[in-house]
Order: C-alpha cells, then sequence, then structure tokens
C-alpha cells in the first residue's frame, strides 16, 4: 500500500423534499409550528430510484394556523433513455387559513430536477410547472392570477439565469423588483411599518450595491410580476409590490418564492411574516430540488 488517495467513481446523490407549514410564532403566545410531515430523499439510492408519499389530515395551532390536509411526495429515478437522473417534489395543502387573514383552497408546490449521469459533466435543469393557488384570499380579497412559470422555465439552468442576471435581463423576476423600484424615502417609511421587510431591504441594498452582477445566490419569485390593483382595486387597504404584499397592522406576505443556486432550487409558495398585533413567519408549500455527485475516495 502506497498510502495515494485517489477517486474509484462518483454516484448521484439525490436531494429533494417537501414540507406542508412550518415556522415560528411569537406573539400572542410562543408557538413552533412544526414541518406538517416532511417527505425527501437523500443520497444514493438502491437501484438508483425511490419513492416516498405522506398524507396528513387535519392540523390546526391555536386556531392561527390550520389545513384540513397535506398531501407530500417526492421520487426520483435514472431515465436511461435520455441518459439523465430526474427527481421531483410535491406539496399540496388543502384548506389552508392563516390567522383568518389568507386563505387558500388548494396550494401546490411542485419542483422537477433533471441531472447529467456521464461523469456528472453539465448542469441541473430545474422546472416549477404544476405550482399553482387556487381560491387564494388575502383579507377577503381573492387574488386571482398564474404564476410566471414560463419565465424559469427559459432559465432553467442556474448558468442561464446567472448570465440573463448578469446582462440585467433577469431583474423582473426578483423578489423584491418592484419594491426596489422605490426611493430610498418610501422604502424605509415600510420597513419603519413593517419590520418584516428588513430582509427584504437588506437583499435590495445588497442588489444595488452588485454593479458587478456577482451574486451567487439569486432571490426570486414566480409572482414577481403581480399587479395587485387588477384584483383589489384603488381604494383597497392592502399595498402590492409584485410577489410582496403588505397588510395594515398584521404584516407581509410573499408568494412563490424561488431561492436559486448552483445545484439546488427551493420553491416557497407562500410565507407570511405576522409584524404587528401578533408576530412569526409562517411558510406553507415548501419543495427543494437538486443533488450532486457522491465521490468515493480509496486508499492504496
Amino acid at each position: 500500500m502506497n498510502g495515494n488517495t485517489g477517486t474509484s467513481g462518483s454516484n448521484y446523490g439525490y436531494k429533494v423534499s417537501a414540507s406542508g407549514v412550518s415556522g415560528q410564532l411569537d406573539r400572542p403566545a410562543q408557538k413552533s409550528v412544526q414541518p406538517v410531515e416532511l417527505a425527501k430523499l437523500e443520497g444514493k439510492l438502491e437501484g438508483d430510484c425511490g419513492h416516498v408519499c405522506k398524507r396528513l389530515s387535519g392540523f390546526q395551532l391555536d386556531g392561527l394556523v390550520s389545513c384540513k390536509q397535506a398531501s407530500l411526495e417526492v421520487g426520483g429515478s435514472k431515465d436511461t433513455v435520455h441518459n439523465m437522473y430526474t427527481s421531483y417534489a410535491c406539496a399540496v395543502i388543502e384548506g389552508l387559513n392563516i390567522a383568518e387573514m389568507v386563505t387558500a383552497d388548494r396550494v401546490v408546490s411542485r419542483i422537477s430536477v433533471y441531472s447529467p449521469v456521464e461523469d456528472y459533466c453539465g448542469e441541473h435543469t430545474f422546472d416549477i410547472t404544476g405550482s399553482y393557488f387556487e381560491n387564494l384570499k388575502i383579507a377577503g380579497h381573492k387574488i386571482d392570477f398564474k404564476l410566471a412559470t414560463y419565465q424559469f422555465h427559459e432559465l432553467n439552468s442556474y448558468s442561464k439565469f446567472t448570465k440573463a442576471y448578469a446582462e440585467k435581463k433577469a431583474d423582473d423576476c426578483l423578489l423584491f423588483s418592484k419594491l426596489g423600484d422605490l426611493r430610498d424615502e418610501k422604502l424605509n417609511e415600510l420597513v419603519a411599518e413593517y419590520d418584516a421587510l428588513s430582509e427584504i431591504s437588506g437583499m435590495i441594498t445588497t442588489w444595488r450595491k452588485d454593479t458587478q452582477r456577482t451574486a451567487q445566490t439569486h432571490y426570486c419569485s414566480a409572482a414577481s410580476h403581480l399587479n395587485l390593483q387588477d384584483y383589489t382595486g384603488p381604494r383597497s387597504e392592502l399595498a402590492g409590490y409584485g410577489a410582496i404584499i403588505c397588510i395594515p397592522k398584521f404584516g407581509v406576505i410573499r408568494l412563490a418564492e424561488i431561492e436559486i443556486n448552483k445545484d439546488i432550487r427551493t420553491l416557497k409558495m407562500l410565507r407570511v411574516d405576522m409584524c404587528s398585533t401578533g408576530h412569526g413567519s409562517t411558510t406553507t408549500g415548501t419543495t427543494v430540488g437538486g443533488g450532486g455527485p457522491i465521490i468515493t475516495t480509496v486508499t492504496d
């Protein structure tokens, strides 16, 4: 034995998961909203395939967060016809009710991943087609719109999105695109009223300073195009900034949030940050897709 270390080959490791509702409430009472079940596939699978499906009926947390049913499914397999590893994660939440302010008959979060096989040469491609809201209401207003899944289908790999971002062709996909158009004075006024916007304000500051367009992680939304005035009228008490909706004396709603990294994408269909009469955060319909090579080392 000469003590040399090398690689005996690489295997594909899956990393997909789906969860229903999770979060943390601080006021009016401290409560942890544990994930409404979690389905996941991680690492190398025997026979290069696997499938997990979970169902949960009737979830409620002190009347603040509830759903009638959550269905979670993840799967992965090797597509020998196209010589790709494929995986997907899907979360379906039915009868959602968050503090009587946000309700939906159904929230569907779905992400599919296609990954190269040979020597892991190439990139993941991602697709969120099949994700949608059914009868979404915010503060009693029906928000009826389609997600811009086509934009993320066209920018389905990390390199494609990064190139579009560098060329300033993906700014309308960013989570904070509408808020980023505001003058500092107006943005600061909103942050003072809604402390839940502090995180978003930080993203905007980083984005504005990134003149060389070198960001490694991209925070986007498939609802960044949303014009709330189309649905609630000029006299509505809601304030809409694309994917971000502010409700006075309640908090901030974030719709169809997508985090893009090199080897993984995360889709969060609905995030509610309460920052007034109550305080806390809940996330509904989270799916994660990605993976990578598992390198086996050998010592001679």
